[in-house]
């Protein structure tokens, strides 16, 4: 499986469920800045607050949704393409 094949699943698997993957990925982080000696309260806070904030972004109409959906359309052109010209 290629790099890219994995960034696209990751997008699906992003658009599919916005706040649980924002959760994981700000858990994540929350982990690194408690290595680095914040309280566990700060972790947990970037977390929800980051997964909040990119769910609302993920919304129907908003930017993060957009720009997801944009990249569909391309992607599935550059394949109708590709498809035409083998």
């Amino acid at each position: 499986m290629s790099l890219r094949n994995a960034n696209e699943r990751l997008d699906h698997l992003q658009a599919a469920h916005p706040f649980l993957y924002n959760l994981g990925t700000g858990l994540l982080i929350g982990l690194v800045l408690k290595l680095f000696g914040f309280a566990w309260f700060w972790a947990i806070v970037y977390a929800l607050s980051w997964a909040l904030l990119r769910a609302f972004l993920w919304g129907e109409g908003r930017i993060l949704r957009r720009q997801y959906d944009l990249r569909i359309a391309r992607v599935a052109e550059q394949r109708a393409v590709k498809r035409r010209q083998s």
